[in-house]
């Protein structure tokens, strides 16, 4: 019984360290789609979001565009997106100069992949989901 107790104590303790590093996302770099078949890239170092760039097909007023969304966005270079419970969320200006161009993209870490959201909201207005692996 004692002996038992032991065991069962030993791979409790196992299981309460494994579950963070499953959680935690692999650095390296990510590459997908998102929908409307653009690229997607996602690179990870230290369970931090480094970069993230896609294009996606925007409803800019009475026209449609491909723009490009990235993070870090241009004049926050270095920044990154920390990833909390295999998960992050970035909101962010696409351009410094336009007030209300706003995106958001979020993210959940599974094994070697990662699936998402993209969305612009402004000007111009966008939304698509992403899958990408390792």
């Amino acid at each position: 019984m004692r002996l038992t107790r032991h065991l069962l104590l030993v791979l409790f303790a196992c299981a309460v360290v494994a579950v963070p590093v499953a959680l935690a996302a692999v650095s390296g770099t990510y590459r997908g789609k998102i929908k409307g078949n653009t690229d997607v890239t996602v690179k990870v170092k230290n369970n931090r979001v480094t970069k993230f760039t896609t294009s996606i097909y925007a409803s800019c007023g009475l026209q449609n565009f491909i723009i490009t969304v990235a993070y870090p966005p241009a004049g926050q270079m270095g920044k990154s997106a920390r990833i909390r419970d295999g998960k992050f969320k970035v909101v962010f200006r696409g351009s410094p100069d336009v007030e209300d161009d706003k995106r958001t993209v979020k993210g959940t870490f599974t094994g070697s992949k990662v699936r998402g959201t993209v969305k612009v909201e402004g000007p111009c207005s966008a939304a698509g989901d992403y899958s990408a692996r390792r």
